[in-house]
């Protein structure tokens, strides 16, 4: 009984909390690569990742037109560690400086109350100024804030509720011949039923992560890409295209 209490408390310790990023094939390519943003110097200042809190996901993908999109999943500090907060995004910050013309999507729980509900005045205070400093960064960065249409966290016990998960993007906005970019996000309540974070989803890029198969890169709607014909397989197609030949 001892040794079993032992393991299960160990195994609680050593639990981490991480992000995964799943790009669709149909619209990326398969070589996304994954980036460092952040110095080993900055360890320090971010020592709640060595508490098994990874922060950020940072992608370099490209979609089947070879157009460079950086996709970067977030995990933020909570709001009363303000202090990890602004690190993390300040470290966001300068990658996005070094590249201000680079397309992006930055998406996750950004632990900034766009609203909220049932909080103590003490934590409300929190995330008033939490968040605004996490609008200043959406605005000084010229991003597009894609929010939620309802409450994306809630805590059952205490029936309280906020929006903490967001979408920003960057240099995908849309012309008129393109499908449109969300306003809001739909939030989704799926899985168990303690599950205190939602399913959030909206269209971004329009169609510029539309990807149809086989259609001519720049090409006419429908117009179709011709493919190179092995050799090889001229054998198995001759009768085909011998009707196609006396057809014409």
């Amino acid at each position: 009984m001892e040794m079993t209490e032992r393991l299960l408390r160990d195994a609680r310790n050593k639990a981490q909390i991480t992000v995964v990023t799943f790009t669709h094939k149909q619209a990326f390519q398969t070589n996304a690569l994954a980036r460092t943003w952040y110095n080993p110097r900055d360890m320090s200042a971010l020592e709640h990742m060595a508490q098994g809190r990874v922060t950020s996901l940072w992608l370099e993908a490209k979609t089947h037109d070879n157009v460079s999109i950086t996709i970067v999943n977030v995990h933020q500090a909570t709001a009363k560690r303000h202090d990890l907060q602004r690190q993390v995004t300040l470290l966001l910050r300068a990658m996005i400086d070094a590249a201000l013309t680079q397309r992006r999507i930055i998406g996750g729980d950004f632990n900034a109350a766009l609203s909220q509900y049932g909080y103590a005045q003490s934590t409300s205070a929190l995330y008033d100024k939490v968040d605004e400093f996490f609008q200043d960064f959406v605005h000084s960065t010229h991003g597009t804030l894609i929010e939620s249409e309802a409450h994306t966290r809630r805590d059952l016990l205490r029936g309280s509720s906020a929006s903490l998960d967001h979408i920003i993007t960057w240099n995908l906005t849309c012309t008129n011949t393109c499908t449109m970019q969300s306003s809001t996000s739909n939030v989704h309540w799926v899985g168990a039923e303690c599950n205190d974070h939602a399913l959030i989803s909206c269209t971004v890029g329009g169609d510029l992560l539309t990807y149809h198969k086989g259609q001519v890169v720049g090409g006419r709607p429908g117009e179709l890409k011709l493919k190179k014909i092995d050799p090889k397989q001229l054998p198995r197609i001759q009768s085909k295209l011998n009707t196609i030949s006396q057809a014409q």
